[in-house]
């Protein structure tokens, strides 16, 4: 399991896009999008929900405040699983966490809207048009 992370790239003031998915063509496609949409300063990618904890747990301050964009079925550790892990890591609400997901169960996107620490819930694919609306709502 790789990620696309450089810890050397990190700048305070960053627009920053964090993708969480088990796919790597699907991150990949994600991030081609998001770069594409020029809206953001960096995007990473982690193809599991332990390497993305794993770099929140080391990067956890404000200054590195991000939108995640969470799947929810992934295996070993899924994103309701990342979820509870997350949120017990100190300033877990500095990042805005939207999910991003081909669930079409109903009972996910409730579960979603329970959650208070998930601010959206979207269907895949993502578009420029997606990323437009969630870099306004979140990062501005």
């Amino acid at each position: 399991m790789s990620s696309n992370f450089s810890y050397q790239q990190m700048e305070n003031t960053m627009k920053r896009i964090v993708l969480i998915d088990d796919d790597e063509t699907t991150n990949y496609l994600n991030k081609l999008i998001i770069e594409r949409s020029e809206l953001v300063d960096e995007v990473i990618s982690f193809d599991s929900a332990e390497d993305a904890l794993r770099f929140f747990n080391e990067h956890r301050t404000e200054e590195d405040e991000a939108l995640v964009l969470l799947d929810i079925n992934m295996p070993i550790m899924n994103g309701w699983q990342f979820l509870d892990h997350y949120q017990a890591l100190k300033d877990s609400d500095s990042n805005k966490i939207v999910i991003l997901t081909s669930s079409i169960n109903p009972a996910d996107k409730q579960k979603a809207e329970e959650k208070r620490m998930i601010l959206d819930y979207k269907a895949k694919p993502l578009s420029v048009e997606m990323i437009s609306e969630l870099v306004t709502s979140y990062l501005n």
